[in-house]
């Protein structure tokens, strides 16, 4: 990955956790934390985090769920948030500080560094395909550009039942 060396040069850390990996059981994630569990870091320690535009919004100005359940974890793994970083193409830092006065009552949010290179990092080899809005005589949209768990059955069904010709239909560039 791109920003591990930076990081490196940085902080301490372990593994880099990707929240898209856990979408669908936040559980596993937090089983995945219970062994770098310690009573103590060194001060520049960061569990780091990669969290990708698909998370799942009750209301427009809210957390997602994916970072609510996150905070809840670290929370009762007794994480501090000092010693949480997540990684996004999004600034998330607005939703991380609620998140710190809604669900912890720790000190600090969880930082985020906001980048841009998610299409850099998930974008595959493949030429973009050009499209004439005059020419739309689809009975249907179906836009799955960001991998999302959800995304993937509904591609899969519209396959399985022979739809996809009958849509514009994109599953696209981060399989």
């Amino acid at each position: 990955m791109l920003v591990l060396p930076t990081l490196k040069k940085y902080f301490v850390f372990d593994k880099v956790f990707s929240l898209l990996a856990y979408d669908q059981d936040m559980t596993k994630l937090k089983e995945d934390l219970l062994p770098l569990v310690r009573d103590s870091y060194e001060s520049n320690y960061r569990f780091i985090f990669l969290h990708y535009d698909t998370d799942y919004h009750i209301s427009k100005n809210t957390p997602g769920l994916i970072l609510r359940n996150l905070q809840k974890i670290l929370h009762s793994l007794d994480i501090s948030n000092y010693f949480c970083l997540i990684l996004s193409q999004k600034d998330l830092q607005t939703h991380l500080d609620q998140l710190r006065i809604e669900e912890t009552n720790d000190d600090c949010a969880i930082a985020c560094i906001t980048h841009q290179l998610q299409d850099l990092l998930f974008t595959l080899n493949c030429d973009a395909t050009k499209l004439n809005v005059d020419s739309i005589n689809a009975k249907f949209l179906c836009l799955n550009r960001v991998k999302r768990s959800h995304r993937t059955l509904l591609f899969a069904l519209l396959q399985e039942h022979n739809l996809l010709d009958q849509g514009l239909v994109s599953y696209g560039s981060r399989l």
